[in-house]
């Protein structure tokens, strides 16, 4: 039976800071999604959109820089931070999805996770109203599907299903490195220019710096991955 949905005073601490740092990049939309029950390998799923890539990018840096700092805490795995279309931070306990808001409708993993019990986080109303994202254009052709295996390290699954190994997005262990300095959100290298077709440079000053990306990323040409394994021991 899955329990009732919980509040948001009663998330674990990581959580609720994550939840904070994209409010303050001005992440807008936010959901989180009770998955104990549901799917498995994580707990909580934390849902938020973007304007651009330049914002999905911000968002996402502010989120692991955030939890680094104050918390000491950085990702075991992540994806798509190559493109910033649809960034995948994995906490273990619990996942991060930050989506440019076109590609977030087209994967719509709130209907997915329908089973869900979704938290009640009484956040403002301009804080979850979207309508403002709803005109951007879609990426053509859009990212490939996040996560694959879900969080489950290489090679933990080889006995368990074969045909899961190395399928597209699985969660790159080696993306970011608990124990390296804050390099990895240096001003110093960005790439202004890149994924022009989705920059609104004057509009999205106010959301994202310009720190260039993890420098591993996941690969974004094979087919879309299975559901995912069983939860991490």
């Amino acid at each position: 039976m899955i329990r009732p949905a919980l509040t948001r005073a009663e998330l674990p601490a990581a959580l609720q800071k994550a939840l904070d740092l994209a409010i303050d990049a001005k992440a807008v939309g936010p959901v989180v999604l009770q998955l104990t029950e549901v799917a498995g390998y994580t707990d909580y799923a934390l849902i938020v959109s973007g304007r651009s890539d330049r914002h999905v990018g911000g968002i996402s840096e502010a989120i692991m820089a955030g939890l680094k700092s104050q918390l000491g805490l950085s990702p075991i795995g992540s994806d798509g931070l190559d493109e910033h279309l649809w960034d995948l931070l994995d906490y273990d306990d619990f996942l991060v999805h930050v989506f440019y808001h076109p590609v977030r409708k087209h994967y719509d993993l709130e209907s997915m996770w329908n089973d869900a019990p979704t938290v009640e986080l009484g956040l403002p109303e301009d804080v979850m109203d979207t309508s403002g994202l709803e005109g951007l254009t879609p990426p053509d052709p859009m990212p490939n599907f996040r996560g694959g295996s879900f969080g489950a390290f290489e090679g933990e699954l080889d006995d368990d299903d074969p045909d899961l190994v190395g399928v597209t997005g699985e969660l790159d262990t080696n993306a970011v490195d608990a124990d390296d300095d804050d390099d990895d959100f240096d001003d110093d290298g960005a790439d202004d220019d890149a994924d022009a077709d989705f920059d609104d440079d004057d509009d999205d000053a106010d959301y994202a710096d310009d720190a260039a990306p993890p420098a591993d990323a996941a690969a974004d040409t094979q087919p879309p991955a299975p559901p995912g394994p069983a939860r991490r021991k």
